[in-house]
């Protein structure tokens, strides 16, 4: 009878250890960005989802409180709550925390990124908008799962290094990308201008961060437009880009083409991506790091803009998702 007993007892351990190593670790994300990392790193050991999408990341919405609604089973029971940090996500955090309070009683124990220090990761960042950067993002959010879930270790290190891998071969530009992308002079949205210069390496002549900045460029165009004139001639491209950001709001920046095309100076107007999920097509940071750079590159030659920025998302999302299949391939 005790032998017996005793079989049971360690087949039920045996049964429960399987189970508990089969079951994912649930993780709620503010953002599709760390979303997107986390399933990257995490695969098959985690389920991950986000409570705003690029439209509500930044103010308060009905969107997150649809969400919150339609994924409260979910967020209630939670093992991992991921934020970005620094207010950028801010809205999301206190949002989720006071639902998980109100409707049951819980508090919520968030792991920011921005507070992960370089003593436990020395590349630790929650900057990701270009691949150095992303690099050290990838490796924050693999060290917020591991130190959450310790028995998969090795799995999310093992993904982590796949990641990096697949960083590289998505984000090298070639020696001819180089050479076309160095050359083209751009005005941005102020978010955009670490991507621009740091990874694409154009040349940034100037960045604005808000409407009053925007307004004092359109300012300095009007009162010295032989020198915006001199800068498009002296492109190959024999132009100037104005690129916005289709999160901080894709018409800020547009008085300041207007403004150049009013001096008759060439330009053009475009519109990147700072989030994956920000256009149809765009699931991950590295799908929209390419859909950015086709962006450039395919109006690059284009002697007038023949249509607006958003009605070209189709077509640059299929060249970005062409680019990312075949270097999956190769």
């Amino acid at each position: 009878m005790k032998k017996s007993i005793g079989i049971i007892l360690t087949l039920f351990l045996i049964c429960s250890m399987l189970i508990s190593g089969a079951s994912a670790l649930n993780v709620v994300t503010t953002m599709p960005n760390i979303w997107d990392v986390a399933q990257e790193i995490g695969k098959e050991k985690v389920t991950v989802i986000y409570v705003a999408p690029p439209t509500a990341v930044h103010i308060s919405s009905d969107t997150i409180d649809a969400i919150l609604q339609k994924n409260s089973d979910f967020i209630s029971n939670a093992d991992l709550f991921i934020g970005q940090g620094g207010g950028m996500d801010g809205t999301p955090i206190t949002k989720v925390t006071e639902f998980r309070q109100t409707n049951f009683g819980k508090e919520t124990n968030w792991r920011l990124i921005n507070e992960v220090s370089t003593s436990a990761v020395p590349n630790a960042t929650n900057v990701y908008d270009n691949p150095t950067s992303l690099i050290g993002y990838a490796q924050t959010i693999a060290y917020i799962l591991k130190t959450a879930d310790p028995a998969n270790s090795d799995t999310y290190d093992a993904n982590l290094a796949a990641y990096l891998k697949k960083i590289s071969t998505v984000t090298t530009l070639t020696p001819a990308e180089k050479e076309l992308l160095s050359d083209v002079p751009i005005i941005c949205q102020f978010r955009i201008k670490n991507q621009a210069e740091t990874w694409l390496g154009m040349h940034v002549i100037t960045s604005y961060p808000s409407p009053d900045t925007v307004q004092a460029v359109v300012d300095d165009i009007h009162a010295n437009p032989a020198k915006y004139l001199k800068i498009a001639e002296g492109a190959k491209c024999g132009k100037i880009f104005v690129i916005e950001n289709i999160v901080a709001g894709q018409d800020i920046g547009k008085s300041i083409h207007e403004a150049l095309a009013d001096e008759k100076i060439p330009c053009e107007r475009v519109i990147f991506l700072n989030l994956p999920k920000s256009a149809d097509g765009i699931d991950s940071i590295l799908e929209y790091y390419a859909y950015n750079k086709a962006l450039i590159t395919e109006n690059i030659n284009s002697k007038t803009q023949t249509q607006s920025p958003l009605a070209a998302i189709p077509i640059i999302s299929a060249l970005a998702c062409a680019v990312l299949f075949h270097n999956r391939r190769n």
